[in-house]
């Protein structure tokens, strides 16, 4: 696999890894669409500030088609993730979010006429057992029915984000997209949060940090990386790098507020650490062997 593809998969963990953290402090203050509007907000006047010194380049190109990306990400999955957490259990949400490789494995042969291979099969659930094992270890389920569909709503979401990106990125650049996913996540959450009569001007310092963090970091630059990996290799491959930020959650969760972490958590990060390089190491050998048939 490409040296930038893993880079790129590593950074985005650390960065979604800590974004938790900076959320929950954030939301002590402000109501959820009011922070969305200020995170997509920052979001997009970093993208402004880069497309202003020629860092980033736009080229003239129906950006329109890009809906098909937006709708899933950012509106639809932090819609459905952000309510579904009223209803679910954090534990359980954190592994309904991880069947995202999964949903990706079985939708990818239909939508992007990719043919799937046994060990993307099993590797996705290799990684989906160990993100159950570092979170729901010792957990009692208690979330209701309809905030689990809900989370749901966001696996899905974020299935068909990874797929139309992919699909997409023959005819636009990671920059593009990042950028045009960045301004409707400002506009809709401004909006939605106007409607709701939840908007609302608060520049705490906890909120201030998180939104520069959660803007500039998060969105902006992880969502440029998940971008770049989706243009370069199969979202079956790109997908499993998310389930990192679980380890990242976890070792941050010892550090800086001194939880402990357990063996079977040990168990769980090792699973999701072999079936990342598992897969990325038999899909480059794959490769290799096909280009030798074809020569």
């Amino acid at each position: 696999m490409d040296i930038r593809v893993i880079l790129s998969g590593l950074a985005m963990s650390f960065i979604f890894g800590l974004s938790f953290l900076f959320t929950k402090n954030a939301l002590d203050y402000v109501p959820v669409y009011t922070f969305l509007s200020y995170r997509f907000f920052v979001a997009t006047v970093a993208m402004l500030v880069l497309i202003s010194s020629r860092i980033v380049k736009l080229e003239k190109k129906p950006y329109w088609k890009l809906w098909k990306v937006a709708i899933f990400q950012p509106v639809l999955y932090f819609i459905f993730e952000t309510n579904g957490l009223k209803f679910a259990a954090s534990s359980e949400a954190g592994m309904l979010i991880a069947m995202i490789p999964i949903v990706i494995v079985i939708l990818s042969p239909f939508l992007l006429k990719e043919k799937i291979k046994w060990f993307q099969i099993v590797f996705a659930f290799m990684s989906f057992i160990g993100v159950v094992l570092i979170i729901g270890y010792g957990e009692k389920m208690s979330g209701s029915l309809f905030g689990k569909l809900l989370i749901l709503g966001a696996v899905f979401s974020a299935a068909f984000y990874n797929i139309f990106s992919r699909k997409l990125s023959k005819q636009f650049k990671p920059e593009e997209i990042t950028f045009f996913m960045m301004v409707t996540g400002f506009l809709f959450f401004t909006s939605l949060s106007i409607f709701t009569r939840q908007f609302t001007l608060n520049f705490a310092k906890p909120v201030i940090i998180s939104a520069l963090y959660l803007g500039i970091l998060s969105s902006t630059v992880a969502f440029f990386l998940v971008n770049f990996m989706v243009s370069k290799v199969s979202p079956t491959i790109s997908s499993l790098f998310s389930n990192l930020t679980t380890i990242v959650s976890v070792l941050a969760g010892s550090i800086i507020r001194n939880e402990v972490i357990r063996p079977l958590q040990i168990l769980g990060m090792v699973m999701i650490l072999v079936a990342l390089f598992g897969n990325s190491f038999l899909s480059t050998k794959m490769k290799v062997q096909e280009s030798k048939l074809v020569r």
